[in-house]
């Protein structure tokens, strides 16, 4: 080692340094973030436009068909591989006797036509024409209103 490397980490700990090297370089990396940033203000929805629910899961069961799954019991599908989609909020009879909505957390395609959801409430709906529509499945945890987080089937009547 030379003179000042010695004299260096006796006046700077390596842990000082390192805080040193990050305040000189962080200007740089700041002004690269910001000015990408800025770039993505002209971003805009293409396709598909932007529904009217925010999505939590999509699952896709090959390249033309897709059924995405969200808030309010928002649930959407395509059949052409996104270039159009259809979207609408599933409504359901509660254990309470109200309608209302789920917030989907999760889709998950068993064929080319079957596919459940499952999300807030103990709520599983089900589709068997590719998600132009759903009907709703009672759960054992439906009627203890718990939330179904996740689903996955390994044929069209196990899960």
């Amino acid at each position: 080692m030379n003179t000042y490397s010695l004299k260096m980490n006796k006046i700077f700990p390596s842990s000082f340094r390192i805080i040193l090297f990050l305040l000189a370089t962080l200007p740089g990396y700041q002004n690269a973030f910001a000015q990408g940033a800025l770039d993505t203000l002209k971003w805009k929805f293409s396709n598909p436009k932007q529904f009217g629910f925010t999505v939590l899961d999509v699952d896709f069961f090959d390249d033309n068909h897709a059924i995405a799954v969200g808030y309010s019991g928002g649930i959407a599908f395509t059949r052409d591989g996104g270039n159009k989609w259809t979207y609408g909020p599933f409504v359901y009879t509660n254990a309470a006797g109200l309608k209302v909505r789920s917030n989907f957390s999760d889709v998950h395609f068993v064929t080319s036509q079957i596919a459940y959801a499952v999300g807030s409430g103990g709520c599983m709906a089900k589709t068997s024409d590719a998600g132009a529509s759903w009907s709703f499945i009672q759960t054992p945890l439906f009627n203890n209103n718990k939330n179904i987080n996740a689903v996955w089937f390994l044929n069209k009547d196990t899960g």
